[in-house]
């Protein structure tokens, strides 16, 4: 959530600009967003969550905020009428992220900005957790196999799994979508472990994830992060 409250109060919105937070959960973003004066609408596809969400902002907020149900694949907005949208933790639990940011790119007007997260595939605790690495070549042994069946099966109300993504190729993503990059951040890289034990004891995993964190500019370092944010510009 800092990362992404940074980046909006640097990008001079004007006062009243209209924000989506899509994938809002309880609605804690967008009580933070609308806090700064700006027309927030947050949705989310649980609507026991757009019910959370609307008790917990109706305390303590002078901004009204819209909480709606709804789709990512299939947003309730006409095209070009938002600002910014925040895509918070909710790509990483779609089968693809096409649609998801093709749907985005329409609603949002022209140079609006996107602020993406992302989880990483190649995040430094993974690299260096040999049953991380283990693990992930045998599904991709056994994967080919089972692909079809599991196709078949699946389908996006089921579905259930937890997508990473190589940081090139959400890059791609946004680029197809219509968006050119204008910063990126990673977050959170540990704690470090070795086959799912702690490497460090938990005192000096947190200064070395601390340490980390404060490199991440460095654009080897901001690679490994085990979560990857994305600010994005709509050119197209």
């Amino acid at each position: 959530m800092y990362w992404a409250l940074s980046w909006l109060d640097i990008s001079n919105l004007s006062k009243g600009a209209k924000i989506l937070d899509v994938g809002c959960g309880a609605g804690r973003m967008a009580k933070e967003v609308a806090s700064r004066g700006y027309e927030v609408f947050g949705m989310d596809y649980s609507y026991n969550m757009v019910k959370k969400a609307n008790t917990i902002c109706s305390i303590g907020t002078k901004s009204d905020i819209d909480f709606l149900q709804g789709d990512i694949e299939s947003l309730p907005f006409k095209d070009s009428v938002l600002d910014m949208v925040l895509c918070l933790g909710v790509i990483t639990y779609l089968k693809s992220e096409e649609k998801a940011l093709q749907e985005i790119s329409r609603i949002l007007k022209p140079n609006g900005i996107l602020i993406l997260s992302i989880l990483n595939k190649v995040s430094l605790a993974k690299c260096l957790d040999v049953s991380v690495v283990v693990s992930r070549r045998l599904r991709r042994i056994v994967g080919d196999r089972i692909l079809f069946w599991k196709k078949k099966r699946e389908t996006k109300e089921n579905y259930s799994g937890i997508k990473s993504y190589f940081i090139p190729s959400l890059r791609n993503s946004l680029e197809i979508a219509g968006f050119t990059e204008l910063d990126c951040a990673a977050v959170r890289y540990g704690p470090l472990t070795f086959f799912g034990r702690n490497i460090f004891p938990e005192r000096v995993n947190i200064s070395i994830t601390t340490f980390l964190e404060k490199l991440s500019d460095v654009p080897i370092i901001r690679t490994l992060g085990e979560m990857c944010l994305f600010k994005a510009r709509k050119v197209r």
